[in-house]
C-alpha cells in the first residue's frame, strides 16, 4: 500500500475523526491563552471557591474541595473531620488572593479553619517558600485549625511534611463530579465554564487515560502514516535549530531520539558505560540510555508559545538503587549539579538545569537577538559546565556497583 493510501486511511479512521472533533472544539481558556499560567488558574479557582460570588455554586465547590483535601490526609493529620465540612456552614468563607504572597488563602470562620493553597502549574516552589507561608499563617491565625496544600499537575512532593500534595488530577475529579450533578439540575453559564475548564485541564494539565487509549489504537493502526507526519512536522520556532546546529559542530556529542519540542543528547564517552545505559527500552527513548541532556523549547500552545529554552540533565527510569546512587551523588556536588531537583521523582529527576534563554529576556529581543543570545549561552555551557558534568557523571557511574544495573 502506498503512503498516499495510508494517509487516506488515517483521515477516514473513525477514532481519528473523533479525536480531531474533540480537540477541534472551541475552548474559551485555550482561546485566551490561559492554559498553564498559574496566575489565571489561581484567579479562577479563587473566584469559584468563594461562596458569595455570582456563579450559582454557593459553597458547593468549596465544600467538595475541602472534603477532598481532608479525606486525602491520614486521620491523625486531619485538622477536623470531613463530616464537619459536609454539614458545616461555609457561606461565610473568604478566599484571599496573594495575601502575603500566598496563592490562595481560605478563611472559614464558622469552622475556625484556614487553608493555604500554593499553586504550581509549571514551576517549583522556591527554597523556603512553603515554610515561610506556614510560619506567617500560624502567626496570623494562632487559635485556628490549619491546612496546608501544595497543588501541582501530578501531586508533586512539597518537601514539607506539613503540606498535603494534591494534584490537578484530583481537582479535575472533584470538578467533574460537580459538573455532572449540576448539568442534571442546572443549565447556563456556570456549567459551560466548568466544562470548558475541565476539558482544558484534561488536554493540557492532567493525563486523560481515555485519550491515551484512543491515540494508541490510532497509532497501532496507522503507524507508517503517523511516523511520516511526525518526521515532516515543522520545528516549534527556529531556536531549537540553533541547538541542533551546535550539536553537529561538536563531534563529541551524540543526539538521542527527538520529539518536536525537545532535543536530547549525550557525550559520546557515556555510550560505553553500562550504568548510563540501563534504562528499560520501553520506558523512555528506546535507546536504553538512563541519563540524557534535554534542551526544551516552550514555543508550544501548552506553554503559551514562550521562547524560553531550558537545558536539563535528566535521570530517567532505572533500578531504585541506581537512581538513588546518581541522585545522592549529584546532590552532594551542588557546585557542579546546579538547578537540580531537591527530591528524586519516581521515574524522572532533574540533576542539573539552566535557562539558555529566559522568557523575560526573549520578550525584549527580536529573532536575530534571540539566536545570538542562545548561541552565546550554548557556547558558555559547552565550554564550562558540560566538561565538568561529563567528568562528574563518569566518576559517579564508575562507582556504581554492577548489581545496580541489573534489570
Amino acid at each position: 500500500m502506498s503512503l498516499e493510501d495510508r494517509l487516506s486511511e488515517l483521515v477516514d479512521d473513525e477514532d481519528f475523526r473523533g479525536l480531531d472533533r474533540r480537540f477541534g472544539r472551541f475552548n474559551i481558556f485555550e482561546a485566551m491563552g490561559n492554559v498553564r499560567r498559574e496566575l489565571e488558574h489561581s484567579n479562577l479557582l479563587g473566584y469559584l471557591l468563594t461562596p458569595e460570588r455570582p456563579h450559582d455554586l454557593g459553597a458547593d465547590l468549596l465544600r467538595r474541595v475541602l472534603r477532598a483535601f481532608i479525606e486525602k490526609l491520614p486521620r491523625e493529620r486531619r485538622p477536623l473531620r470531613a463530616l464537619d465540612v459536609v454539614i458545616g456552614d461555609l457561606d461565610d468563607a473568604i478566599v484571599h488572593r496573594e495575601r502575603n504572597h500566598i496563592d490562595l488563602l481560605i478563611e472559614v470562620p464558622t469552622l475556625k479553619l484556614v487553608v493555604v493553597i500554593e499553586n504550581k502549574v509549571g514551576a517549583k516552589a522556591a527554597d523556603g517558600q512553603l515554610a515561610r507561608y506556614k510560619v506567617r499563617t500560624r502567626a496570623a491565625y494562632p487559635d485556628w485549625r490549619h491546612l496546608f496544600v501544595f497543588l501541582t499537575p501530578d501531586g508533586a512532593d512539597p518537601e514539607d511534611v506539613d503540606y498535603l500534595p494534591f494534584s490537578y488530577v484530583d481537582l479535575a475529579g472533584v470538578i467533574a463530579g460537580l459538573t455532572a450533578e449540576r448539568a442534571i439540575n442546572h443549565s447556563g453559564d456556570v456549567v459551560l465554564i466548568l466544562r470548558h475548564y475541565l476539558e482544558m485541564l484534561r488536554r493540557h494539565i492532567v493525563p486523560d487515560e481515555e485519550l491515551k487509549e484512543i491515540a494508541l489504537r490510532i497509532y497501532e493502526r496507522h503507524r507508517e502514516a503517523l511516523d511520516f507526519i511526525f518526521e515532516s512536522r515543522p520545528e516549534p520556532g527556529n531556536l531549537l535549530g540553533v541547538v541542533r546546529d551546535a550539536l553537529k559542530k561538536g563531534p563529541s556529542l551524540r543526539e538521542d531520539r527527538q520529539v518536536s519540542s525537545i532535543v536530547r543528547f549525550v557525550p559520546e564517552e557515556w555510550d560505553s558505560v553500562v550504568a548510563l545505559n540501563a534504562c528499560p527500552r520501553e520506558m523512555w527513548t528506546k535507546t536504553g540510555r538512563n541519563l540524557l541532556f534535554e534542551v526544551k523549547s516552550f514555543a508550544t500552545p501548552a506553554y503559551d508559545f514562550s521562547d524560553r529554552i531550558l537545558l536539563s540533565l535528566i535521570l530517567g527510569p532505572g533500578t531504585p538503587e541506581l537512581r538513588n546512587h546518581f541522585f545522592s551523588r549529584a546532590r552532594a556536588a551542588p557546585s557542579v549539579f546546579r538547578g537540580g531537583s531537591k527530591a528524586s521523582g519516581k521515574d524522572w529527576t532533574t540533576l542539573y538545569s539552566i535557562e539558555l534563554l529566559t522568557k523575560a529576556a526573549a520578550l525584549k529581543m527580536d529573532d536575530e537577538q534571540k539566536v545570538a543570545a542562545l548561541d552565546a549561552a550554548w557556547t558558555t555551557f559547552a565550554s564550562k559546565d558540560l566538561p565538568q558534568l561529563t567528568k562528574a557523571i563518569l566518576e559517579i557511574a564508575g562507582e556504581a556497583p554492577t548489581t545496580l544495573t541489573d534489570s
